[in-house]
């Protein structure tokens, strides 16, 4: 735990909050999540041969993915096979495993094909991913973007020309105003609070819009400081903003428009580097103050306020996270989000800029190592020189469309580079159909997890190692680098040695192997015997890489290139871009409810630590709606009924059945449920527009009373009799 988030040591497997500078690094740098994570892998349990042949594929699917990851460590590859008519996977050899993939592979085409990964992917892997699905003929490069960022990608994109946070450390430190957006950093990035605390030391103020009081923000006990020593809990925010959901949009136009009215803008810096000024301030002056209340759930007195806040700010930081990016409207909220930056002309110089809170590690580098389904023709094309074959140029399938594509039919094959596909995906039910109909499926994992409960006719679950864990190679002990959310790229390797007893192989290894066996190219054995081998290649194909293994020796790492850090804007017009967007109000029928889904504290994205989110007092259970006591008393309900959470779409309803109502200060007319327990309530074809990523957020659903209270309802644990 000494050597996380240092040079020389591991870098966490959990979020990609960045770093402070190497100087700046006391004894400890990692949070309670990071060391959660680090745990979850080093554990002693084992999933060995004996828990495959006890539990059935019908008996993984009674189980919860909490108890499935307590199980512990995959021992060595495990198949199975339905036409054999046992449902239970048994052990199988690498060398069978790499043969039956090759086999496959040879008989699907490149459409036929779906290559998965998760944000916890180094670049290294990702990179490798990429180049066995293109070797293949497929750009299908589903990734865990798709379903939580990639409305901001879209925006930003379309606004500054570049789908990454343009915000530093530092800036966040010295900035004068911090508005955050739907987040819960106490509970996904922890040590951002340690960054907004240096910001308060440093006189700046926090503005947190959320509709609900998170605790994080609201109180913070610095562990490593004296007043955390001595338990005594801080205050971070300075305006708390309780905004319906999907309200942001409408309180950005409404605090952008009370800026325009002030003439609070940076007329210099629109001049300059901006277009759409004039038609976005017009926009923006024709709304009226009770569509925006109304949309936003927020009085124009508080608008003001917060309106107040900036014009005393030379500098301003927006940052986000699902809480903005799952909505119908997400795209559109970003860009007005942008509007406000742009207008106060807070970007591209310190202190001030936008600042996506990514969630796992190295989620944004995968991105730029080529995992997505549309990259530009550059990028391919170097490939094609780099490595001599023919890369696909048609765009591949995003995650949604991937399994729309897998339920309708159309695929065959399907891999994993770790992850848990199933149980983070909207429509809970039709994916898990759509996975088991698949030819074969591979999944790259350290543990066990719900999507290995729904195999193809064929399923692969290959043990990897853990970022923590020796990667020793034929030129010796590996490295692998991640990006963070500030776009710094750093070196990661594992020391721990403790794992002889498992059957492992790293993920680069798998996948070049795979590549190896199938093609036969002489390219990827001197990727696997040395990975400073990838990173020549990663170099020669990607800008921004050059000195690649140098760069990653120094303490820190290095940065990317980042044009709107430097003001330069890569739109079509060469200049960042405001929008219009329109506020778009949710109209709610009677005794209908928005629903949101987040993380319970003990939990980061799929992963669930623990039955117990202290931050919001719940103990031993997951299947809770929080409610607003008013909302409670106008509906008839009370702490502690339980009711059915009922979602209505054209298809018809979907019920995710037997909730316990918690009364919570939560916005008006809006619940909050813990993800993925009511995934099932979306379905596949509801998606953000201009992003595709599914709409876990601003759900329209109604609460069914039982008639019965949860204390009257025997307790059930999650033990592996109940």
């Amino acid at each position: 735990m000494l050597n996380m988030n240092k040079h020389g040591g591991v870098d966490c497997p959990g979020c990609a909050w960045p770093e402070p500078a190497q100087s700046e690094l006391g004894m400890v740098e990692f949070c309670e999540n990071g060391a959660k994570a680090i745990a979850e892998e080093t554990t002693p349990q084992r999933a060995g041969v004996e828990f495959w042949a006890k539990h059935s594929i019908a008996d993984l699917r009674e189980k919860t993915d909490h108890w499935l990851g307590k199980q512990g460590r995959i021992t060595q590859p495990m198949l199975y096979d339905r036409s054999s008519g046992n449902e239970h996977y048994q052990p199988v050899s690498w060398d069978d495993a790499f043969d039956l993939i090759a086999e496959q592979l040879g008989r699907t085409s490149g459409q036929q094909a779906a290559y998965y990964t998760s944000g916890r992917a180094s670049n290294e892997a990702a990179y490798m991913l990429g180049l066995l699905a293109r070797r293949q003929g497929s750009n299908n490069l589903p990734d865990c973007s798709n379903l939580c960022h990639e409305s901001t990608g879209a925006a930003l994109s379309q606004t500054v020309g570049l789908g990454k946070g343009s915000a530093t450390m530092n800036d966040l430190h010295v900035t004068d105003l911090l508005i955050s957006v739907g987040q819960n950093p106490g509970t996904n990035h922890p040590r951002a609070l340690t960054a907004f605390k240096t910001l308060k030391d440093n006189g700046g103020k926090i503005v947190a819009v959320n509709p609900l009081p998170e605790t994080g923000l609201m109180k913070f006990t610095e562990p490593q400081s004296i007043k955390g020593v001595l338990n005594i809990p801080e205050t971070l925010t300075d305006e708390f903003v309780q905004v319906r959901l999907d309200g942001d949009r409408a309180f950005f136009q409404a605090l952008n428009r009370e800026l325009i009215r002030r003439d609070a803008l940076d007329h210099v810096f629109l001049d300059t580097f901006c277009t759409g000024v004039e038609e976005t301030i017009e926009h923006l002056m024709s709304l009226e103050d009770a569509d925006l209340e109304r949309g936003s759930g927020i009085p124009m007195s508080q608008v003001r306020k917060v309106a107040d806040m900036v014009e005393d700010s030379d500098t301003a930081i927006v940052s986000w996270t699902l809480g903005v990016t799952q909505h119908k409207n997400a795209v559109a909220t970003i860009r007005e989000m942008m509007n406000f930056l742009l207008l106060t002309g807070n970007i591209g110089k310190p202190g001030a800029g936008s600042f996506p809170f990514r969630g796992h590690s190295n989620v944004q580098g995968d991105r730029t190592m080529g995992i997505w389904e549309k990259m530009p023709e550059s990028f391919l094309q170097a490939l094609e020189d780099e490595f001599g074959f023919d890369v696909p140029r048609e765009h591949g399938l995003d995650t949604v469309d991937t399994l729309r594509h897998m339920r309708d039919g159309n695929n065959k094959f399907f891999l994993s580079l770790g992850g848990n596909l199933v149980r983070v995906s909207s429509d809970t039910s039709a994916v898990e159909k759509a996975m088991a109909a698949q030819e074969l499926t591979v999944h790259l994992s350290t543990k066990v997890n719900g999507s290995h409960a729904w195999p193809g006719e064929k399923s692969l679950i290959l043990p990897v190692l853990a970022r923590t864990d020796v990667d020793k190679q034929a030129s010796g002990p590996q490295k692998v680098t991640v990006e963070n959310s500030a776009s710094i790229v750093s070196a990661s390797e594992g020391h721990r040695k403790a794992n002889r007893d498992l059957d492992l192989k790293s993920e680069v290894e798998i996948l070049a192997t795979i590549g190896k066996r199938t093609f036969g190219d002489a390219f990827w054995q001197p990727m696997i015997d040395d990975y400073g081998v990838i990173r020549d290649h990663i170099e020669a194909t990607i800008p921004g890489f050059e000195r690649f293994n140098e760069r990653i020796e120094q303490p820190g790492g290095f940065s990317l290139p980042n044009g709107p850090r430097e003001r330069i804007f890569n739109t079509a017009s060469g200049k960042a871009q405001l929008a219009i967007n329109q506020t778009d109000v949710i109209e709610l029928p009677k005794d209908y409810f928005l629903m949101s889904t987040v993380r319970s504290h003990d939990q980061f994205n799929s992963t669930i630590y623990g039955l117990d989110d202290r931050y919001r007092g719940i103990h031993n259970g997951r299947r809770v709606v929080f409610v607003s006591p008013a909302d409670c008393r106008k509906r008839g309900l009370k702490d502690g009924d339980l009711v059915d959470i009922v979602s209505v779409w054209e298809d018809g309803e979907r019920r995710a059945p037997s909730f316990r109502v918690v009364e919570y200060d939560t916005a008006a007319d809006c619940v909050t449920t813990y993800f993925p327990e009511t995934n099932v309530l979306v379905p596949l074809d509801s998606t953000a527009k201009g992003s595709n990523t599914p709409v876990y957020k601003s759900v329209l659903v109604r609460l069914e009373p039982l008639g019965i209270r949860a204390e009257d309802v025997p307790e059930i644990t999650e033990t592996e009799e109940a």
